[in-house]
């Protein structure tokens, strides 16, 4: 038979000290919940002399239970109980998070979808969720592990953008035999694509492993097979091991298996920042289609001083020139006079019509009709 013991506490109606009542209640509770509130209610004494719902177990019940009663007038149910963000998982999340208009930011990151949450690009982000962790979480307790998600679920789904979002661990003879399924499910395409790139990255920089992968863009839903890695349990940087581990997690996402079945500019993203890849045109016409296009807009509304470093600033994205020096106006080719005589002769023409040009040592440099 389970053991009960008795609690007796003193409830304080809110009125003038002059008309103040005493009203005595007897409960009967677990003596393993009593040891539970007298240590809460000591540390929290020690934590915070000075604050009054902690002078006494009488005056800790009467706080909780007067704010309960009000929170239920108010149409919140014992249910809600379960899915309240505390203070301080929302103190720490609004030190690194923004209040956005959805559908704006949801069109606005789709570009995004393929860039790698790295931690040189994002260093500050996870090493901050890293201390949160390693602070309140003993992952040789699966408690302890558990009781930190459930906090870190609950403010993610205040946020919502989260249909469902699951953690379940398996345990094995040995440490790293740990093994558990992520699962999470979104609303929003794009907001949730980003969210499994960097919960994917954060679980490498934790030290946990992808092994098997799911992803569904037609029910936006994500589930990790993930298992424990020896960097789990350690303390220090291990910089390079976590990174590789982020990088093979982050790899399921994005690949370019997944970049050439998605939108074409994707792939055109990719390819831009590889200095050898050039943009040729199909014929003459699409070309000076394209280029006096740009052109008209750059005259329209840059600078008039800048025009002729904006023009350089064109051909150099086509990766056709690269510039030396937007003081000096000069560049050198990327592309060989013997296999791209033609588009090198149609930048120069292009360029001769509101400037001079002269070439030495193989640079090329601009000056102003007008100068």
């Amino acid at each position: 038979m389970s053991k009960s013991t008795y609690l007796c506490f003193f409830m304080t109606p809110e009125r003038p000290l002059s008309k103040k009542k005493i009203t005595q209640q007897t409960i009967s509770i677990s003596p393993a919940l009593k040891d539970k509130i007298e240590k809460y209610v000591y540390e929290n004494n020690k934590r915070y002399p000075n604050d009054n719902r902690f002078k006494s177990i009488s005056r800790f019940y009467n706080f909780v239970m007067e704010h309960a009663m009000e929170s239920f007038e108010k149409g919140k149910t014992l249910d809600d109980f379960e899915s309240f963000v505390d203070a301080d998982i929302q103190s720490f999340f609004d030190k690194i998070s923004f209040n956005a208009i959805i559908p704006y930011y949801e069109n606005a990151i789709k570009t995004n979808r393929y860039e790698s949450p790295t931690l040189e690009k994002n260093t500050f982000f996870f090493f901050t969720l890293r201390r949160l962790y390693l602070s309140r979480i003993d992952f040789d307790d699966l408690k302890s592990i558990n009781t930190q998600f459930s906090r870190i679920r609950n403010y993610i789904f205040s946020n919502n953008i989260t249909k469902e979002f699951r953690l379940d661990l398996f345990t094995g003879k040995g440490r790293e035999d740990l093994t558990g399924v992520f699962e999470h499910a979104g609303l929003y395409k794009n907001l949730s694509f980003e969210n499994y790139k960097y919960t994917a990255a954060l679980f490498g920089l934790l030290g946990a492993k992808i092994t098997d992968f799911l992803y569904s863009k037609k029910d936006d839903y994500c589930r990790l097979d993930l298992k424990a890695t020896n960097l789990l349990y350690r303390k220090d940087l291990a910089k390079k091991e976590r990174i590789k581990l982020m990088n093979h997690n982050v790899s399921y996402f994005i690949n370019y298996n997944r970049i050439i079945n998605d939108k074409d500019y994707y792939l055109w993203m990719k390819l831009a920042t590889d200095k050898q890849v050039f943009i040729a045109f199909d014929n003459e016409e699409v070309k000076i289609k394209w280029v006096n296009l740009i052109e008209n807009e750059i005259e329209k509304f840059g600078d008039k001083d800048e025009y002729h470093l904006n023009m350089l600033k064109l051909f150099e994205k086509l990766h056709w020139i690269e510039i030396i020096s937007e003081k000096d106006l000069s560049f050198q080719f990327k592309l060989s006079e013997s296999k791209y005589s033609h588009e090198r002769a149609y930048l120069l023409e292009n360029l001769a019509k509101r400037a001079r040009v002269s070439y030495e040592n193989e640079i090329f440099y601009l000056k102003d009709l007008k100068s």
